[in-house]
């Protein structure tokens, strides 16, 4: 799963990024632009069991205005059998393309694609053949200091046939220029169950082109078996517009 958040409203600072947060924005960064967003993360999944990823990572490359390329993938150490494994959870491509940039009531649109590539992850997180995922990305500013972000999308595991529904609706606030927060709901629904989660969390822009951010979420009907905590980095690499 690639993170995703709603960014800062502040005026002066051109910036999005898609962490930290299960939810994406509709918004690309612009054409040329190399963004790395970076984190790690802390997974508690019930019984003394955990993950903890290291090394979750995003580029994103601005290849036309509205349209992104990205590239991303976890390196992770995960509890099992009572041991500590290392592994990685293999590399997913897609790209994202903004449809509409919103008008009045209209949200902005985009659509989010991409898939993991089979042979790319290690024992336990492969895939036995492309596993897609599509998505619709929507967010309604509501004033200078409060946004509606909303997902709608379908996620193949690459085993059978049957995509998992994912639904998210996140709500971004501007706290000041540079300080932000959101809270979000984003729920699974599958053959294997449906799952219910919730988070939070607060993002800063330490500069022009750098973000830090901090989250938790939890599963709402079972927070003993599944909570997470994270921080992050957002990285505009290079950015031709304030050259």
């Amino acid at each position: 799963m690639i993170s995703a958040s709603l960014a800062v409203m502040a005026q002066d600072v051109e910036f999005t990024a898609d962490r930290p947060g299960a939810s994406t924005g509709p918004a690309t960064v612009w054409r040329g632009v190399i963004q790395l967003e970076q984190g790690i993360q802390y997974d508690g999944i019930g019984d003394g069991y955990g993950q903890f990823t290291f090394s979750n990572t995003l580029f994103r490359y601005g290849l036309f205005d509205g349209v992104e390329l990205r590239l991303g993938g976890d390196a992770l150490i995960h509890h099992t059998y009572d041991k500590w494994q290392p592994a990685f959870a293999g590399l997913a491509v897609g790209t994202k393309i903004s449809c509409f940039e919103g008008r009045g009531a209209i949200p902005a649109i985009s659509v989010l694609a991409d898939f993991a590539i089979p042979g790319t992850a290690g024992n336990g997180f492969e895939t036995e053949h492309l596993a897609p995922s599509l998505y619709l990305l929507f967010e309604n500013p509501v004033n200078d200091w409060l946004s509606i972000g909303y997902n709608i999308g379908a996620e193949w595991d690459g085993s059978t046939p049957a995509p998992t529904t994912f639904l998210a609706l996140c709500l971004g606030f501007s706290i000041t220029e540079r300080l932000g927060c959101f809270a979000e709901s984003y729920n699974y629904f599958g053959k294997a169950g449906n799952s219910y989660c919730a988070d939070i969390g607060f993002n800063y822009m330490a500069g022009e082109c750098v973000q830090l951010d901090v989250a938790a979420n939890l599963d709402v009907c079972n927070p003993k078996q599944y909570w997470a905590v994270s921080l992050g980095v957002a990285w505009q690499i290079n950015n031709p517009k304030t050259k």
